[in-house]
């Protein structure tokens, strides 16, 4: 017998009353010690609850403020470019992942340079679906150098958490990643295993993942549904000395 837990129950009772305008638009739940004695839960349940309402897009924190309802739904799931492993192992983004294809394929040209190996040498590759609440999300190709990819077991490919692990086994260290971003439509490819038609834009990520000794360990071609996502990212403005003195970039 399958119980539901704690948090669920709660969670549900208060979707409902964000759904049903209970807890009008860009007004403030009640506190959470309130819900606490409410619910008859304890408060690590409750903030659990309002966690997934977060998760949803529906609340947001604000701090030393308390949680409040947006004024506006969020519209679709943020990815995270710069701290995406750190959102799946947080729960902040529930992803399901499904290994689709794991083989070994000649390089084409444009990965085996940036991975600098022969052209048409033979690379580790993986085709990945991730789902978010039950529908597609993205589809990926991952391009690995098998002497590098030779610790990467199918269980490991298949989760999101896959670079995390990674490291852990193999004791390779990833320090950067180069992105290229661009807009495109979807191939037929990519409407079977998305779910789409022709008129929704993917929006697309290549990835270069380079270790310590600025080796380039990985490519990541991602391809996201852009009628659900939404791409962000941190940078860290260095400053560089030219001709016209420092600058901050």
């Amino acid at each position: 017998m399958i119980t539901t837990p704690l948090y669920q129950h709660v969670y549900q009772e208060l979707r409902r009353r964000v759904d049903s305008r209970a807890y009008p638009q860009g007004t403030s739940l009640p506190s959470e010690a309130n819900l606490e004695k409410e619910f008859g839960v304890s408060l690590i349940t409750i903030r659990r609850a309002i966690h997934e309402l977060e998760l949803d897009g529906l609340v947001v924190r604000q701090q030393g403020r308390g949680n409040f309802v947006r004024d506006e739904p969020r519209n679709g799931v943020v990815i995270g470019l710069s701290n995406f492993t750190s959102l799946v192992a947080d729960g902040r983004l529930r992803l399901v992942r499904t290994l689709l294809v794991d083989d070994m394929v000649p390089a084409p040209g444009e990965i085996a340079e940036k991975l600098g190996v022969q052209p048409q040498s033979m690379l580790r590759h993986l085709v990945r679906l991730d789902c978010e609440g039950g529908a597609p999300l993205s589809v990926d190709q991952v391009f690995m150098p098998p002497v590098l990819a030779s610790r990467v077991d199918r269980q490991m490919a298949a989760s999101p958490l896959f670079l995390h692990l990674w490291q852990q086994r193999s004791g390779i260290h990833l320090v950067r990643t180069e992105f290229h971003i661009t807009a495109g439509a979807p191939k037929e490819e990519d409407q079977r295993l998305l779910l789409i038609g022709p008129e929704v834009p993917l929006l697309i990520t290549d990835e270069l993942i380079v270790d310590a000794s600025g080796r380039p360990a990985v490519c990541v071609q991602s391809r996201y549904r852009a009628d659900r996502c939404q791409l962000s990212g941190v940078a860290t403005l260095v400053q560089r000395r030219t001709k016209q003195g420092p600058i901050g970039e």
